[in-house]
Formats: structure tokens, sequence, C-alpha cells
């Protein structure tokens, strides 16, 4: 049987986005007949390092990860790299090798792998860095260390025989990178959210254990607070909003990050009692959770277009809600927003037009409906991630020599 290793910090159960969409894969190609291995870290795991998980065997490195600070996280990243590439070079060959975005620079380890083990390459692009780094002030823009790693880091990428995307916009900046676009495959962050089903706002559980009327118009945001995300256009809107004197719509943040206590804070100078703030909710009740909103708010910061696409979008579609995005709007997302109609897209800073596009919604009520069925329906008919990865894998053109 074909064999396939795949190399990430975190793999279910631990918690993380990337682990959720790697074993929606790994399981898909092991229903395939793919002798499918996972190479990830300890993490919070305890017992044994080797595990078979839904027919995927799962090895388990060492744990060089910290949520400390800043510095131990960048020395866990750094220690991680190497320790994952000599575990990988104890491990059978495996016909095909692929490596994700967690931890960053991960890629570099895939030439090695290839020179000892003569492994087909595959680089599963989550996002890019280090322009991630270089957007969220971690590095200073067009600085030497940033130069040295993009350097780096396009050499190796260079050298697989495919690198996947999650949006287009991601395609044409790998393309930029000078990555040839016939090894540029696009799959979709589809079918994470396959647990959540269309529930009812009013009468909504959440709603009532929350204390939030039945006729209170909620806008949502849910998920990570991350830097990468944008929320000054969100707390203008509320402003507006609160200063015109909007008793009946609520803004509510659902969830935790790096950027939750900024926003709270802000919130709070501002005196904006229509902001409310909860804790990240249990998956048991996400459908609940997700479909107590009457419309949802995705974020991007600007120049964030092509590094990242926020795959709670996909989630809010699948909850038959209209989306909200603001942020750059040739990303991912606004492009699907348009094509579909299932929401609206809002550029950086105007926070104004987001409190009018709010307003028409609230008083336009069947909007609601129609826009979130059009994006729930789209989603239906696109075939999950771990399907188009098998089906890109068995195309007997996606890994031929260069």
């Amino acid at each position: 049987m074909p064999s396939i290793l795949f190399i990430n910090r975190v793999y279910p159960p631990d918690s993380g986005a990337t682990g959720r969409v790697l074993e929606q894969a790994a399981v898909t190609l092991t229903g395939a007949g793919w002798g499918v291995t996972v190479l990830s870290t300890a993490g919070d795991q305890p017992g044994p390092s080797t595990v078979v998980r839904d027919g995927v065997k799962v090895i388990r490195a060492g744990g060089f990860f910290s949520k400390s600070s800043l510095g131990a996280r960048a020395a866990g990243y750094a220690l991680m790299i190497p320790s994952m590439l000599l575990k990988a070079l104890m491990l059978p060959r495996a016909d095909v090798v692929v490596t994700m975005t967690d931890p960053p620079m991960l890629a570099v380890i895939g030439p090695v792998l290839r020179l000892f083990k003569g492994s087909k390459l595959v680089h599963w692009a989550q996002d890019l860095y280090p322009e991630v780094a270089e957007e969220a002030g971690v590095f200073k823009r067009g600085g030497l260390l940033a130069g040295v790693i993009r350097a780096f880091s396009s050499a190796s990428l260079k050298s697989h025989d495919l690198v996947v995307s999650v949006g287009r916009c991601m395609s044409e900046r790998l393309s930029l990178r000078g990555i040839p676009s016939e090894r540029i495959r696009l799959i979709p962050n589809i079918g994470m959210e396959r647990d959540i089903v269309p529930c009812v706002s009013r009468g909504n559980p959440f709603r009532i254990r929350n204390g939030i009327a039945p006729e209170t118009l909620l806008v949502m945001y849910s998920g990570n607070l991350g830097r990468a995300h944008e929320f000054e256009t969100v707390l203008e809107a509320a402003r507006l909003l609160k200063d015109q004197g909007e008793q009946g719509i609520l803004f509510l943040f659902v969830g935790e990050g790096p950027s939750r206590l900024l926003v709270e804070r802000e919130a709070a100078a501002a005196g904006l009692s229509n902001v409310r703030f909860l804790p990240s909710q249990p998956g048991a009740e996400i459908s609940e959770s997700l479909g107590a909103a009457d419309l949802h708010l995705v974020t991007m910061r600007q120049g964030m277009s092509g590094l990242v696409v926020p795959s709670k979008f996909y989630g809010v579609l699948a909850a038959e809600r209209p989306c909200l995005f603001v942020g750059p709007l040739d990303s991912e997302v606004a492009r699907v927003i348009r094509e579909v109609g299932c929401g609206e897209t809002i550029g950086i800073s105007e926070g104004a037009k987001l409190a009018l596009t709010i307003q028409a919604y609230r008083d336009e009520p069947h909007r609601i409906f129609e826009d979130g069925r059009r994006g729930l329906q789209w989603l239906q008919r696109q075939s999950d991630t771990g399907s188009q990865f098998l089906q890109c894998l068995e195309n007997q053109n996606c890994l031929s020599k260069k």
C-alpha cells in the first residue's frame, strides 16, 4: 500500500486547528488504503509515545512547546524542528512526506528527508512565514532576519513536489515567491465544521443561559481573538450604534486569544454597554453557540490577505448564518462572500458601513435567512479537505517528477 508521513506539532486529542484539519485528511487516506503515520509532539497528552487512532499511527516526539512567554515559545519552536527531523529520519521510509506550518518553517526539513529517504515532498501551507510574523509586528517588515528566513523558506518550497494552499489569495502569494503554478494546489479547510448543524436563534438554549433576549439582534465573533484579526472596525461600529441609541443590537465575542484582553479594555474604556465577552464554548455546544447569533463576524488585519484564511468562516456557513467580513477585500473569504451572496464585505476602518449593514439586516430579517441558506447550500456542494487531499495525491500528475 502507498505510505504517507504527516509532520505537524499537534494532532487530536491535542487542541489546535491544524491538528483537526490534519486528522480529517489522515483518516480519509487511511480509509482509502494508505498507510498513514503522523509525527507530532507530546503536547499535553500522557501515555505511550506511539498510538493508533482511527487506523492512523500517531508518534509523539518530546514536548518543546511553551505558552509561558514569546521567548519560551520561540525557543520551543527552535528545538522542535531539529527534533522532529531526527525522529523522522529514524522512521521507515514513506512514499510521501507532508509538512505543515506548525511550527513555522517546518518545510525546511523536507529537502533533508528527500536526501536520505527519497520521498516525494508536499508542504501544506496553513499560513506563510515570515510574512505573518512581519504583519503581526514580531519581525521588522523587510528586515534582515525576515529576509534571511524568507530566502530559506522560498528555497525549501521550490524544492517540494507540491505546495498546498488554503485560499486563492495564498496561491497568488506562493506564485510571487517563485513557486511554479503547476506545483501549487488549492485545498480549502472545509470539513472541520461537519459537526455543526443549523439551530434556531430565537429560543436558543445558549441565549437563554446567557440572558440574551429573543428580540435582540445578536452579532457574534466566535473563535480565537488573535494577532491576525482586526477589531477596531467592529468596536467603532458598536460605538456608532450606541451613540445612535440603538438598544436592540448586541456584539458578543466568544473565545480567547492574545488580543482578547486588549479588545475588552478598549470596549470598557469606550463605555460600550452593547459589547459582551464570553469564554470559548464546549465543542458539544458549538451548534447552539453559533446558532444563537443572527449575524457572524469574521475579521482579518490589513496585509494578512494570502497569509492566513480564517477557517471559522466555514463554521459560520455551516450554522446557516450570514457572514460579515471585515478585512482585505481580495482575501478568500471576501471573494466567496461576493460570489455566493452569503453576507457582506466591509473594508478596514469602515465602521460606519458595518453599522449600517447590521441595521439593514435588522430591518430586513428575511435577508438573514436567505444569505444564510445560500452559504450553507454552497458549503454542502464542496468536497471536504480530506477528499480533496486524497484526490490530489492519487492524481497521477500531482506528484510527477519535476
